[in-house]
């Protein structure tokens, strides 16, 4: 017989509230994910293999903040709780650091590309301060499962529309300058306080449970135990990783996709506008059937969509824009489940960590999460940076014939590849919504006999 979780509802005002911060930090994640090679190599002039190592290297600081952050967070008691105040403390140095990321300095060689990897280090660690916290706050909100779907359809809804914003505006407003150095470095202004202004609304919008055990007494290296032994937190972080590596990777090529193999630049915008918005008008529908059928089987559909779009997008590029557009339509069908399904399914991972091992460590486990997704968009960047480079990619001249071909591969075939692996993974997540209202239940059985 199915057990019933505790109700525990949260006010649309403070969903919508917690939502708009992901609008900003998807202002600036995106912005990174959709433009900073192209700005690293056809803007500042850094070579593609060197580009796309400055991304992956920047990752290897990421290793270490991001569970260390999330211990941290855990650990933090004050009057705002202990995610909340993170997103106060660090909203203003985030904008900053995105806007030095962007500003482009009279520099050249090695002291701008040393410029380039020290400013990106910045910007991550401050990305870290502040979203870190932010993610774990979905499951310090409520324990309610269906809640936090709800908490994570209202933020993933958000976090596309920032993607869309991004992804739409960002050459349009670098158009309007003389340079595209000038236009980028208004941008990094504008996604920087934006992005300020959105973390601030969020802390103010926000409150955390209380009540929840925290498990002070453990060591970092026992927090660490705790995590590697939580076996659907490792399946869903690999599946988790496969996907966004793919997402990213797609995601990096587009600009590139319609500029050089299509010829067509001028659609790049509204190629973006396709995915995202499609992926925004779909989020209720994938958040209903996580109701109905499970998680894990919406995260598998949708990324079986969003997969084969790409693969037959490759034998499609030569169909003209028609085929085009209507396969970026699929793709963002499905692509809304990669934006929905992770986050939705992670918080029960943390109740599986309290219900095995007595150890409730929302922080650190999210610490872990959010470095897979930093460590997927490096990885997209390193392995694009590379390929374009084996392809023989020049900017801003006319691609050879292979290069062209390398640029079509990397945006569909190999993330099509991927993306399937991820599949695969997923399908081992065992945890149903059966099993995750038993689990809330003997929690709360648990807690109620200590008390």
């Amino acid at each position: 017989m199915k057990q019933t979780e505790p109700t525990e509802k949260v006010s649309l005002a403070m969903k919508v509230g917690y939502g708009v911060g992901d609008f900003g930090a998807n202002l600036l994640f995106q912005c990174i994910g959709l433009f900073l090679l192209f700005y690293f190599t056809d803007v500042l002039g850094i070579g593609a293999a060197i580009a796309g190592t400055i991304i992956m290297v920047s990752k290897i600081w990421d290793a270490v903040t991001d569970p260390l952050m999330g211990s941290i967070s855990d650990r933090t008691r004050t009057r705002w709780g202990s995610k909340r105040i993170y997103l106060l403390i660090g909203a203003l140095p985030l904008g900053a650091s995105f806007f030095m990321l962007f500003y482009g300095p009279s520099l050249a060689g090695r002291e701008l590309q040393l410029y380039a990897l020290a400013a990106f280090v910045l910007f991550c660690t401050f990305y870290t301060i502040v979203n870190i916290p932010y993610g774990a706050l979905t499951s310090a909100m409520t324990l309610d499962a269906q809640e936090r779907a709800s908490i994570t359809g209202f933020r993933m809804s958000f976090a596309i529309l920032g993607t869309l914003v991004v992804a739409g505006a960002t050459l349009i407003l670098v158009a309007l300058f003389k340079t595209q150095l000038e236009g980028f470095r208004f941008v990094g202004a504008l996604y920087g306080l934006a992005a300020a202004l959105f973390t601030i609304i969020a802390f103010s919008s926000t409150r955390e449970k209380t009540g929840i055990e925290k498990n002070e007494s453990a060591s970092f290296l026992e927090e660490l135990s705790f995590v590697f032994k939580n076996t659907p937190f490792l399946i869903l972080t690999l599946a988790t990783l496969l996907q966004y590596i793919a997402l990213g990777m797609a995601a990096a090529m587009v600009t590139f996709f319609f500029k050089y193999p299509l010829a067509m630049e001028e659609f790049t915008p509204a190629a973006f506008a396709l995915l995202f918005v499609t992926a925004v008008l779909c989020m209720p529908l994938w958040v209903y059937l996580s109701g109905r059928l499970g998680k894990r089987l919406v995260f598998i559909a949708g990324m079986v969509i969003f997969g084969g779009a790409l693969l037959l997008m490759y034998f499609a590029a030569g169909y003209g824009i028609y085929a085009i557009v209507t396969l970026l339509l699929i793709a963002g069908v499905g692509l809304s489940t990669v934006y929905l399904s992770p986050w939705s399914m992670i918080p029960d991972t943390v109740e599986y960590s309290e219900w095995k091992f007595g150890a409730r460590r929302e922080g650190t486990i999210y610490g872990f999460f959010y470095f897979t997704h930093k460590v997927a968009a490096a990885l997209a960047g390193f392995i694009c940076g590379q390929g374009l480079s084996l392809a023989g990619y020049v900017p801003d001249v006319v691609q050879t014939p292979l290069a062209n071909q390398g640029i079509t591969i990397l945006m569909t075939l190999f993330p099509a590849g991927v993306i399937i692996l991820g599949t695969i993974a997923i399908s081992f997540y065992p945890i149903t919504e059966e099993m995750h209202s038993g689990m809330v239940a003997e929690i709360a059985r648990r807690r109620s006999k200590a008390g």
